[in-house]
């Protein structure tokens, strides 16, 4: 086990930096060094802005930590955002690895994303859609050498498993899930937890 590689972590939509609390303090215990990319305004705006702040984020973290390569958890969207910084920005280089947490990395059309879509005026919530720009640039720029781990959880009302899917990615169930509360128990529960870090720790 490499106890020094570096493991940056995406928080999701309309989520504070601090909501990735519980991954940073359970992978750290288990000897990774984590960190964090804040996005502003509670990750609600333009993906592609906010995957330049992951570039940029990316970059520094190398340097400090003189690693060659870093491992990317999204929470929920944090996914998309993680995997257009992979895919569209020219991070294939520089990532090992690609975690994602109930990310709707095929877009989702649940009821509470919808409801959202009418409700707030921001870039994000609809680039969270099914075949909107970001989901289909994604899924275009598929390569075969991407190391790509999406999680999804039963009861899961935000992200199914057919939302979770993508081209190119390894799709698994959370050992916990329950409804309505799946979403949220990929985050938090120690089980959940530990099973992100074997993914992370997987050859």
């Amino acid at each position: 086990m490499n106890t020094l590689r570096p493991v940056l972590v995406v928080h999701g939509f309309l989520a504070p930096v601090v909501s990735n609390l519980p991954i940073h303090l359970a992978l750290r215990r288990r000897g990774l060094r984590t960190f964090d990319a804040p996005i502003p305004g509670l990750n609600t705006q333009d993906i592609a802005r906010s995957s330049a702040i992951v570039a940029r984020r990316v970059d520094e973290i190398l340097v400090e930590t003189g690693a060659d390569a870093i491992d990317v958890v999204g929470v929920s969207m944090g996914g998309l955002i993680a995997l257009h910084y992979l895919r569209c920005r020219g991070g294939r280089s520089k990532v090992r690895r690609t975690v994602t947490l109930g990310s709707p990395l095929a877009g989702t059309n649940s009821a509470p994303i919808v409801g959202l879509l009418q409700r707030l005026p921001v870039t994000a919530a609809t680039q969270m859609a099914r075949a909107s720009e970001i989901v289909q640039a994604i899924a275009d720029a598929h390569d075969e050498g991407d190391d790509i781990v999406s999680v999804y959880a039963d009861g899961d009302t935000v992200v199914s498993r057919e939302s979770a899917s993508l081209r190119g990615a390894t799709v698994v169930r959370a050992p916990v899930g329950s409804f309505p509360f799946g979403h949220y128990q990929l985050v938090v529960d120690p089980r959940n937890l530990a099973f992100l870090f074997e993914h992370l720790e997987a050859a």
